[in-house]
Parts: structure tokens; C-alpha cells; sequence
């Protein structure tokens, strides 16, 4: 037989007090002269019975079951594949921009130090960030790009909003050679910035497809130059970090580069890439096996097939 009418009336009030008032196993236990454990099982008969239903509403922008087979494939620490209803790459740019955004302002404490890659995608961010909370910022890499889209500026606007401290580095994000970049490196200012390298506990760095104008690393170098790297494998970068298609490292250019070193990007605890369109398909699933990133916002086309073999 099934329940009698007292424990179907026992076990919506049960379920009243527990589900709709917050009160807690051991206050309905003392209110119904019953043990925490026989409130325990009361919960469970209800759902059972049918008088308790719980629903489950998740965001309409982001796929859970994508996000979650993502973040178990490549054990990411954070995962989203965001959706969008057009298929214009500029709408899908700006929704994982916009999930970029609500991430950092709500993981992110006074504590924190946020280090900025460059990248266009990532100067959509901060067209949506509202709130921050008042950390360090600190340029991650040297510039490039448009005056007002390179990384110097997106790391100003940041900590305009959160009210924290700006570290630029007002340097190319490539140098013509070696010299020049020892050169550079050499700059008060540019040394500032990578001591504070080493402190930083959250960074967002852009994926690069080696392609014209899909890669800022790319566009900086002579087509012959581009042509190189591309015969010695290359097939896409993050923080101008060259990898294969495999995620292999390409140190070619390690030497010219102005940013942040490779050991000291992967020791930071969290590391958060974006990438969005169908040109980037293949750089993120190259990025998300080299280890250089543990998280990624991305679209659910390129989630999609980064997920398969």
C-alpha cells in the first residue's frame, strides 16, 4: 500500500518548512518531535510521492552539457560554451565576451590580481564589465592593434572600473629581433611589470589562429616571416606562446617576444582563454592541449568540436 493521508499531509509540511521556509533538518525535527534522519527520509518519500518536484532552469546563454564534457576532457578548472542565436561571428564575439565579463566580476576579490592578455576578443570585454572588484591589472603582454584596443588600454580600462593599480608595458608585443627585445626589456617600467608576473592569480589571454587577422602575433611579423613559422608547424598561440596543432610548443620567436614567460603562465592558478568563431576551431583545441590554459569561455560550435576525435 502507499502512503496514508497523515504521511502525505506529514510530508508536505516537512517539505513546506524545508524547501519554501529554509529551516533546517534539526528545527523541523524538534518542531514534529521526530529524529533528523526520519526528516531526512520524509524528504526523500516526498519526492518519491510526487508532492515535492524540483526543477532545474538553467541559463539559456550557456550549454551545461557542453560546458561539462569540455571542462572533464581537457580538466579545466572552468568551462562555458556560451550559445547565441545568430550565427554572425560579432554576436558570438560579443555573448563569450559577456560571459567573460560575469565571470570576473564575480570571481574576483580585492585579493586577486588580474593579468591581461591582448587579443580582439578580449577588448569586448570590457564593454560589458560594470563591477570589478578593486585588484592589480597587469599587461601580460606587449601591444598590439588598434591605439585604442590594444592591451595597454584594455588593461587601463579595467582598472578603471575596479579601481585598482594598472601595470602597462608600453612595448611591441613582437621586436623586430633580439637585441631590441633585450633592449626593451631592460625598461624600468616593463620590469615592473613582469615582477608583478609572478604574483598574478587570475589572467584572461586571447587564442590566435595563425592566419591573417585572426592572430595579432601573426599580423606582427612579415608575410615571409608568418610563412616560416607556419612550415615549422605552427597553427596557433596564446600571450604570442606559438604551439602546433597538437599543443606542442614553438619557441621560435620566444626570443623577440615582450611578455610574460611560459613557466611562470602556467604556474598561475587560474588562466582563462576566449575564443569565439569558426576560425578558431582549431587553434582552441590546439591551445586547450598544450596546458598553457585552465579554463575557457567559448562558443558551442567550437566546444562542439574540440569535443571530438
Amino acid at each position: 500500500m502507499g502512503p496514508g493521508p497523515n504521511d502525505l499531509v506529514q510530508q508536505a509540511l516537512v517539505a513546506r518548512r524545508y524547501y519554501l521556509e529554509g529551516r533546517t533538518r534539526i528545527q523541523i525535527a524538534d518542531e514534529f518531535g521526530i529524529s533528523r534522519f526520519k526528516v531526512a527520509r520524509i524528504l526523500d518519500d516526498a519526492l518519491t510521492s510526487g508532492i515535492v518536484e524540483i526543477k532545474v532552469h538553467t541559463p539559456d546563454s550557456i550549454d551545461i552539457d557542453l560546458s561539462s564534457a569540455l571542462k572533464r576532457e581537457y580538466g579545466l578548472e572552468h568551462a562555458y560554451a556560451v550559445a547565441s542565436k545568430s550565427p554572425n561571428t560579432t554576436d558570438r564575439v560579443d555573448a563569450v565576451a559577456k560571459t567573460m565579463a560575469e565571470l570576473l566580476a564575480s570571481i574576483l576579490t580585492p585579493d586577486d590580481i588580474l593579468g591581461v592578455d591582448c587579443g580582439r576578443t578580449l577588448t569586448h570585454v570590457t564593454g560589458h564589465l560594470h563591477t570589478l572588484a578593486p585588484c592589480d591589472i597587469v599587461q601580460l603582454t606587449g601591444m598590439a592593434g588598434a591605439i585604442t584596443a590594444n592591451s595597454a588600454e584594455l588593461t587601463r580600462q579595467m582598472a578603471e572600473i575596479g579601481g585598482g593599480h594598472c601595470w602597462p608595458i608600453y612595448a611591441p608585443l613582437v621586436a623586430p629581433d633580439d637585441r631590441t627585445a633585450t633592449a626593451l626589456g631592460r625598461n624600468r617600467q616593463i620590469q615592473q611589470a613582469r615582477a608583478k608576473h609572478k604574483l598574478i592569480t587570475c589572467a584572461i589571454v586571447s587564442i590566435g589562429t595563425w592566419q591573417p587577422g585572426t592572430s595579432q602575433v601573426y599580423d606582427s611579423l612579415t608575410a615571409d616571416e608568418a610563412q616560416t613559422l607556419r612550415s615549422q608547424g605552427a597553427a596557433a598561440e596564446t600571450c604570442a606562446l606559438l604551439v602546433d596543432r597538437n599543443g606542442k610548443r614553438i619557441n621560435a620567436i620566444d626570443h623577440r617576444r615582450i611578455g610574460i614567460d611560459e613557466q611562470t603562465l602556467r604556474a598561475i592558478p587560474t588562466v582563462i582563454a576566449i575564443a569565439a568563431g569558426h576560425e578558431k576551431t582549431e587553434s582552441t583545441r590546439a591551445v586547450l592541449s598544450s596546458g598553457l590554459v585552465s579554463s575557457i569561455i567559448t562558443d558551442t560550435q567550437i566546444a562542439a568540436a574540440c569535443l571530438q576525435h
